[in-house]
């Protein structure tokens, strides 16, 4: 539960989270394996990007792919567009309908203004829908009361190329507060692999927002927050018979990255000891993928929750929403005539409709704990589903809590899978041609999960978190071939995208944590997963299918904190990442260590070494048109002035 684990038993459970309910309850005693890095968690990690953070997460699979793209998943099927995993920041969904995943280099915040970061692992599909299918990621940002005055940052080194950071805050009266921030980072390339060549992926991105909260009186709140950013992305695409037939050719281009969003929230206790709280968004994403594809993704989410102690025994809460989104797709066609991607229709709306309702009763009071409750929606692509959930959580004593759950979570169908009709891919004959053709009758995958944990605090300076699952998976995304079949380069052959995929996964995921001495702190986590896939008989999984060997069997982390003197910092990460052998990438362990010294109220210097002991190594392989990269040694310098 990241560095949440060293606390006190008592400050360990007066720690709120919402990610597994939606209403505030106590970490230690939810029913759910999650895991919360708080701001201190970020800071000491020395990670400088979101993305980066989520390797403390016992069970989740980081994996960076080149400079500007990562693969991150939870329980398996880890890719770069990884379809199972829910990211929100401040409810604020960032999952793309696109290609089913997260655009994580399109993900930044100032980092020293998130609150914490809840990550569920297993599904949550119940309080937050489709597609919280292996875990949910709730990245939560600060109220603006507790980020007044200024402060600047500035970081530079040899792969972090120049990030500068300002925000500056102010309250307006005793119930009003803002802050408006912005930050602009540049990146340097990464390396191709086992090539010692440039990759030629360098980026820089800009981004602006702001945060306004009115705390209108101690029963009411009404928060309005925004941000704007552009960035571009140099990118080196492998593209098919571009000048030859059945040979390949680099094309050196630039992708821009665009975007703003709007969300607003008001949350209100009434008479009844009930809490209502409606919140709006919108969004807009612009993504121009030179030589390739462009897309433009309008949002608008709508949602209305309620929050009831019905008695003493019995809380319930209930909710609906509504998600529009429009797209429009430009395929882009190069000077050879060849279109690499086309999407039909262009243009396209979609709707979301949703309600859930769930109910936590006391079967023993303070003590035994039984949650029901289910998500019912209806979306453009598959019709109506039903994604309900039973848990438990029993606290025989204050210092330990049992709990399980069995669950239902399904992923929707996207416009990738419903309208690309045509591609070209590499196969072992050469590259060839595909028509993709849309399958109307293409349904949304599902898992049916089993979870069983445990936590305990052994004294106020250890504790052990431990998690076990088991999860069956059925109509898996897979595609049919047509009777051509794809080993002759430079044919025309067909792929339909059918449900015909199976999967069944177990694991255990540990972690634990001690506090040798007041001014130490150890963590530990290991982690293991078993997945096996199954495939109709002509079945292809070599596209963007799910195959085994795509995550880690194996991963376990090490973290050390150390506060050498009241003002320098010793902090360390150990992490060793299990063999892929879907992408034929061996095991790694990668070491990073930091030095932070405060010289003075409110300077913050420090010395930051990621991957120290490993020059090079690959983590996993891109999905389409992209090299495989090396990932380099990163040392970096980082001045943060608050006044």
């Amino acid at each position: 539960m990241g560095s949440l684990v060293h606390l006190s038993l008592e400050e360990l459970q007066n720690v709120k989270v919402t990610s597994v309910s939606r209403a505030p309850e106590s970490a230690f005693k939810a029913a759910a394996a999650i895991t919360v890095l708080t701001n201190e968690d970020i800071k000491r990690s020395g990670a400088t990007n979101i993305a980066e953070a989520l390797r403390l997460v016992p069970g989740l699979n980081v994996a960076r792919i080149d400079s500007n793209k990562w693969a991150i998943s939870a329980r398996g099927f880890n890719r770069q567009f990884s379809n199972k995993l829910l990211v929100q920041i401040d409810g604020r969904s960032v999952y793309t309908p696109l290609f089913s995943g997260v655009l994580w280099d399109a993900q930044d915040l100032i980092l020293e203004d998130i609150n914490r970061i809840e990550v569920i692992r297993g599904p949550g599909a119940t309080m937050w829908g489709a597609n919280a299918v292996n875990g949910i990621i709730n990245i939560i940002t600060k109220s603006s009361e507790f980020t007044q005055g200024k402060y600047v940052s500035s970081l530079y080194g040899n792969q972090e190329r120049g990030t500068v950071s300002a925000r500056y805050g102010q309250k307006l009266d005793d119930e009003r507060f803002y802050r408006v921030y912005a930050k602009h980072s540049r990146k340097e390339e990464s390396q191709v692999a086992s090539s010692g060549l440039g990759n030629d992926d360098t980026w820089h991105q800009s981004r602006t927002g702001f945060r306004y909260d009115w705390n209108k009186s101690l029963v009411e709140k009404i928060k309005i927050q925004g941000e704007a950013y552009t960035g571009r992305e140099n990118q080196a695409y492998v593209l098919p018979g571009l000048t030859t037939p059945g040979v390949s050719d680099t094309v050196n281009g630039d992708e821009r990255v665009a975007g703003a969003n709007i969300l607003a929230s008001w949350t209100k206790m009434t008479d009844s000891d009930s809490e209502n709280t409606f919140q709006g968004y919108f969004d807009y994403i612009q993504r121009d993928m030179n030589n390739l594809l462009g897309q433009r993704r309008f949002t608008l989410d709508l949602d209305f929750q309620r929050v009831s102690q019905l008695d003493k025994k019995n809380q319930l809460i209930w909710g609906a929403g509504y998600r529009f989104f429009r797209d429009h797709i430009n395929d882009k066609t190069l000077g050879n005539g060849q279109q690499y991607l086309d999407y039909e229709p262009e243009k396209s709306n979609n709707h979301l409709l949703s309600t859930f309702i769930q109910n936590k009763h006391a079967l023993i009071d303070d003590e035994l704990f039984l949650t029901l409750g289910s998500k019912f929606s209806h979306n453009y692509f598959s019709g109506f589903e039903i994604q309900p959930n039973a848990r438990f959580s029993w606290r025989p004593q204050d210092r330990q809590t049992f709990w399980g759950a069995v669950s239902r979570a399904i992923r929707i169908p996207t416009k990738g899978e419903r309208g690309l009709s045509s591609i070209a891919v590499s196969t072992p004959g050469g590259f060839v041609r595909q028509s993709a053709n849309t399958n109307r009758n293409y349904d949304s995958e599902e898992v049916i999960s089993y979870e069983l944990g445990h936590r305990i605090q052994l004294a106020q300076w250890a504790s052990l978190d431990t998690t076990i699952f088991y999860n069956e998976y059925d109509r898996l995304r897979t595609f049919e071939t047509g009777v051509s079949g794809f080993n002759i380069p430079g044919t025309l052959f067909e792929l339909v995208a059918s449900n015909s995929g199976s999967a069944e996964s177990h694991g255990i995921e540990i972690s634990a944590s001690i506090s040798p001495a007041k001014n130490w702190k150890v963590g530990a986590s290991y982690s293991y997963l078993e997945l096996q896939m199954h495939t109709a008989k002509d079945s292809n999984d070599f596209l963007i299918a799910a195959k085994e060997g795509q995550s880690p069997e194996q991963q376990a982390t090490l973290t050390s904190r150390y506060n050498m003197t009241q003002n320098i910092e010793l902090d360390n990460s150990i992490y060793y990442v299990d063999e892929l052998p879907a992408y034929n990438i061996q095991d790694y362990i990668r070491v990073d260590a930091r030095i932070g010294w405060r010289p003075a109220e409110g300077v913050d210097l420090s010395i930051v070494g990621q991957n120290l002991f490993n020059k090079y190594h690959q983590e996993v392989r891109p999905s389409l048109y992209s090299r495989p990269a090396d990932i380099g040694r990163s040392i970096y310098a980082k001045v943060a002035l608050e006044f």
